[in-house]
């Protein structure tokens, strides 16, 4: 048998093995186009199609994406393989400075190939593979309504850390006025030690996916009251003395638009989120979009006054890694019966 024989038996064999993205970026594109369909916005479905371009170069496309192409697009983690070809994957990605910090993505399973353990069976060896990385969280999200993706990484140890909707506001024309409570002001710089503990009361989780909480966020720069080096603007409410709510706006280049981060008091919450926002709407250009991230049925009404629309819901789960996590728990076939995605 030639060497060219010997790589297409090794290649085509059946089961579970670790990526190897030079050989797999084209078919792990697939699964996820197929398996998340209607849900990937147009960054995503670029990066498939880049993923699918470089993986016909094989290892040159594979060392050229290393350097053009996103992290996601290069994840370690495993894929299952039936038929000739990827039915199934797993990735895992550090999170970027905070290697105790893992992200698990793109659990999928082709149609056809479910409800056979293959998606339980991937989840467990990425596990196990984070802890050999020195990994001591692994966190992922799924769609609020996905109830067997959550039932199956429920059973294996995950914890939910909140349920947030993502709101989407276009540009366009200020909203007509509502009355309002409290007050609305810029944030002076000492007030950001106020802000960062709101933000550790109201969102221990993190508030951008998938970092953690991070004090430099709020921490002031210098410049005027309210803006900071990387432009973002802050405000805070109140409706005493003390602080009960903030919100900040973050230019984000790649989104054409502004990132917000509001966070509300839980005892504020109907009352706060209409007075910072139209602040904030008065205050950015409204030629570009606005996106925020809320707990899910929280204010809803106020966003849909303010001109947002829900685009999506999702589940934050993590799981804390110990001993428990060897590389002798991979179990390289699924048990037949067990409930897949």
């Amino acid at each position: 048998m030639t060497a060219a024989s010997l790589l297409r038996t090794r290649a085509a064999a059946p089961g579970m093995r670790r990526v190897i993205p030079a050989r797999d970026m084209g078919g792990i594109a697939n699964l996820v186009e197929t398996a998340f369909a209607g849900q990937l916005d147009a960054t995503g479905l670029r990066m498939l199609r880049e993923m699918r371009a470089f993986g016909r170069a094989g290892w040159v496309g594979w060392a050229l994406g290393r350097f053009l192409l996103p992290p996601a697009a290069n994840p370690e983690g495993f894929v299952w393989i039936e038929d000739g070809k990827v039915i199934g994957n797993a990735s895992l990605l550090p999170v970027d400075g905070r290697p105790e910090r893992w992200v698990m993505a793109n659990v999928a399973v082709l149609p056809g190939y479910r409800r056979r353990g293959i998606a339980r069976a991937m989840v467990r060896a990425g596990l196990n593979l984070s802890a050999e990385r020195g990994a001591r969280l692994v966190v992922l999200q799924v769609k609020s309504d996905n109830q067997g993706a959550r039932t199956l990484y429920e059973s294996l140890g995950f914890q939910t850390l909140s349920t947030r909707t993502t709101w989407v506001r276009p540009p366009g024309p200020l909203p007509p006025p509502v009355e309002v409570v409290g007050r609305v002001r810029r944030r002076h710089p000492a007030d950001w030690v106020a802000q960062w503990a709101l933000a550790q009361r109201t969102h221990p989780e993190g508030l951008f996916w998938p970092y953690p909480l991070n004090a430099a966020y709020f921490r002031p720069s210098g410049l005027p009251a309210g803006i900071d080096w990387e432009g973002k603007r802050h405000w805070v409410w109140q409706e005493a003395d003390d602080i009960e709510a903030s919100l900040t706006a973050q230019p984000r280049a790649e989104e054409r638009g502004w990132r917000l981060a509001l966070l509300v008091d839980v005892g504020a919450r109907g009352r706060a989120e209409a007075a910072l926002l139209m602040n904030a709407l008065r205050e950015l250009p409204s030629d570009m979009h606005l996106i925020l991230e809320y707990p899910k049925g929280v204010s809803e009404s106020v966003f849909w006054v303010q001109g947002f629309r829900p685009d999506r819901s999702l589940t934050w789960m993590s799981i804390e890694l110990g001993p428990r996590f060897a590389s002798s728990q991979v179990s390289p076939q699924p048990r037949h019966g067990e409930r897949d995605r």
